[in-house]
């Protein structure tokens, strides 16, 4: 893989990461007991978007473990 964008704040791991519903926001959280919103206005996801896609697209539409609105969340990615 290739790195696409570094993000440096945080004093100790992360334990979550979650994505705004609109992709415009990316929060981190840390065991350093804090948490970051970070815009990403100006950073293109797009190839990161088609990476993880392609590598979770086929456990998303046959894993039994994967609710059926989860199914389709890599169909209009490519």
């Amino acid at each position: 893989g290739k790195e696409l964008q570094t993000f440096s704040g945080h004093l100790d791991s992360l334990a979550s990461v979650v994505f705004s519903p609109n992709g415009k926001t990316l929060a981190t959280a840390s065991y350093d007991d804090t948490v970051i919103l970070w815009n990403l206005d100006n950073l293109t996801l797009d190839p990161l978007l088609v990476s993880a896609c392609d590598w979770v697209k086929d456990y998303l539409k046959n894993s039994d473990g994967v609710e059926k609105d989860d199914r389709i969340l890599c169909d209009r990615i490519d």
